[in-house]
């Protein structure tokens, strides 16, 4: 894994001459290994390393025979081998062990359809001499961050947005549409970002400057792959299939030449690869988790019960509130776009404490996007009966939702009904966004100052899907996953120098499982249905059963208790051109009375007040 960067300009060689040793500094945490750059006529490129494949031999940028075809890559292509065994039955000659250096030769032999044949996690600039073309890419679920600028002064590309704004080509200007949907849903989805100038590539999307035109287009997207037909396939087949899928994709994210380990948090997914890695790994399996010192968001026991059955050697941090604060000053100059997701700083935490063993570890994202583990499917299935109610029972039902007062707990059933009740009858979409979102359209309108730049955006259309819950399954897949998790995963690790790999995410286990019918993912109350089945004789009875928690944070009485002061000192800085400042401290009042929980609007506020702070001081 790394850090990317580079730029196509009539002036190359000279403003790269300027601008590149201060994109590639400001890269330094993703990359601490080593920094290389190449200048081929227009273009230079150029790449921070986190050395995991051929470690004294692997540097980027890598070329093919003739030099005219350069390229970096953040991330790792796991099958490099077969690819590299086939190009070099065709001839093609290598000079390293790097799984990047197929990029090249794979161009020359596929065109612009080589990003098709990749699988793994990347994000990659190539550079075509010949043809003075550079091919942006990046894969398909968004595990790899890529950014873009197109300028009077040319063209600039990176990892991260700091690059593009180290470089000097464009200005930190808040694009505050992006800003409101990040309000509304917590991250600044794709292709949008928080700076006006700057452009995210979309997950599957595929960049073409040539000449004067630039060309986006998306190679691969997941969302019509749940409106498709389903297989037609019964419990104990989907399971067989999907056992082989996992252990393949977990096979192949455990190439590394460097120590390698896993988060495991004692829930289902990460057990399972856990279970899964442990035979195909020489010697002891490091397994690392955290917990927190408050009932109901301690995972620490589970994961414990996991590591003993596995028998790994396991390492536990707990986090406490000073910690916490200490890990979010550390972490938040190295955003470069809000984040609403609590999680971040735990993540960031653990993926600090865990490089301390290995540079790589393996993670569970996606399981629950691709096998329907959260609360909010099962409440889209429960929603159509609460509408089948009367139109006066719905009433009444809905005006209580205020009532049940603003409990601390995360998962209580207090806090699920009332989330619940307050968005049963909206569409779809709309209800899912009220959901899992943090400050809803009518508050946002009401905290944001008049005429000031916040208006709330329109509410997102629902996908065509097979059922309902399959559209909730796409829209959580292209937005919540690709641009809450998926970000959180990388900037939290790459802050400690450490890789992510999300086996769950393998693009050919994401294609069967989009395609398994719903019936095979929920059943009852019950979730993740093929999912058990498929790791049945891998993960204990007690971890299977496990009802779905997830790492949540005891932010609800962290911002009434230990982190008060910290929360009313930021939210007290926030830009009253921007916010109304006594809407905002009537949200923290209610919440430390006990009014309303508003962990989730308030922390939203507190991430955009520091993300601007640190723009400001970059």
């Amino acid at each position: 894994m790394c850090g990317i960067y580079g730029l196509v300009a009539r002036d190359g060689a000279a403003r790269a001459e300027a601008v590149l040793p201060r994109m590639a500094t400001s890269l330094a945490h993703r990359g601490p290994d080593g920094d290389g750059t190449a200048i081929s006529g227009q273009a230079a490129l150029g790449c921070r390393r986190l050395a995991i494949i051929d470690v004294a031999g692997g540097a980027q940028p890598l070329r093919n025979e003739a030099g005219d075809v350069i390229a970096v890559c953040n991330g790792e292509i796991y099958n490099s081998a077969s690819l590299r065994s086939a190009l070099q039955a065709r001839g093609h000659r290598f000079r390293t062990r790097s799984d990047a250096e197929v990029l090249p030769h794979l161009y020359e032999e596929y065109g612009l359809d080589f990003v098709q044949l990749l699988d793994g996690m990347f994000g990659l600039a190539l550079w075509d001499a010949r043809r003075a073309r550079l091919v942006l890419a990046r894969d398909r679920l968004g595990e790899k961050p890529l950014y873009y600028a197109a300028t009077p002064d040319g063209f600039f590309f990176a990892s991260e947005p700091k690059a593009l704004l180290a470089g000097g080509a464009v200005a930190d200007t808040p694009d505050w549409t992006a800003l409101a949907l990040y309000l509304r849903t917590g991250y600044v989805p794709a292709p949008a970002s928080a700076f006006r100038e700057i452009v995210k590539l979309p997950p599957g999307g595929r960049l073409v400057l040539e000449g004067e035109g630039l060309a986006v287009d998306r190679y691969w997207e997941v969302a019509p792959l749940l409106a498709a037909p389903a297989l037609a396939l019964d419990l104990d087949a989907a399971a067989e299939t999907l056992r082989a899928h996992l252990e393949r994709a977990v096979r192949a994210a455990l190439v590394s030449d460097v120590p390698l380990g896993i988060f495991l948090s004692g829930g289902l997914d990460s057990t399972a690869i856990a279970a899964l890695a442990r035979p195909a790994v020489d010697g002891e399996l490091a397994t690392f988790a955290l917990g927190f010192d408050v009932p109901g968001f301690d995972e620490r026991e589970h994961a414990a019960l996991a590591a003993r059955a596995l028998r790994t050697r396991h390492r536990t941090l707990t986090i406490t509130p000073e910690l916490f604060l200490e890990g979010l000053r550390g972490l938040v100059p190295l955003l470069d776009e809000p984040l609403a997701d609590p999680a971040l700083v735990p993540t960031f935490l653990l993926a600090r404490f865990a490089r301390s063993e290995v540079k790589v570890v393996l993670v569970g994202e996606g399981g629950d996007e691709l096998f329907a583990g959260y609360p909010t499917y099962l409440g889209g299935r429960l929603s159509a009966g609460f509408r089948r109610l009367s139109p006066g029972l719905r009433r009444a039902l809905a005006a209580a939702a205020p009532l049940l007062g603003a409990p601390r707990g995360n998962t209580t059933l207090r806090y699920l009904l009332r989330r619940f009740l307050e968005a049963a009858e909206a569409p779809a979409a709309a209800r899912h966004r009220a959901w899992t979102g943090c400050v809803g359209a009518e508050l946002l309108t009401a905290i944001a100052a008049p005429g000031g730049p916040l208006v709330a955006p329109p509410e997102p259309d629902t996908p065509p899907a097979r059922t309902e819950v399959d559209a909730l399954l796409a829209l959580d897949l292209t937005g919540y996953l690709a641009d809450d998790l998926l970000p959180k995963l990388d900037r939290a690790t790459m802050a400690a120098s450490l890789e992510g790999r999300a086996p769950y995410l393998d693009h050919h286990l994401v294609e069967f499982a989009c395609r398994l019918p719903l019936a095979l993912k929920l059943h009852g109350l019950s979730s993740k249905r093929v999912l058990r089945r498929a790791i049945t004789d891998l993960v204990p009875a007690a971890i299977r059963r496990r009802v779905k928690r997830g790492l949540t944070v005891p932010l609800a009485a962290w911002l009434a208790g230990p982190l008060l002061p910290f929360a009313r000192a930021t939210l007290a800085r926030l830009d009253a051109q921007v916010v109304r400042p006594e809407a905002v401290r009537a949200l923290l009042d209610a919440h430390v009375a006990g009014r309303r929980d508003n962990r989730r609007e308030l922390w939203a506020l507190v991430m955009l007040q520091l993300w601007r702070e640190a723009c400001a001081s970059s």
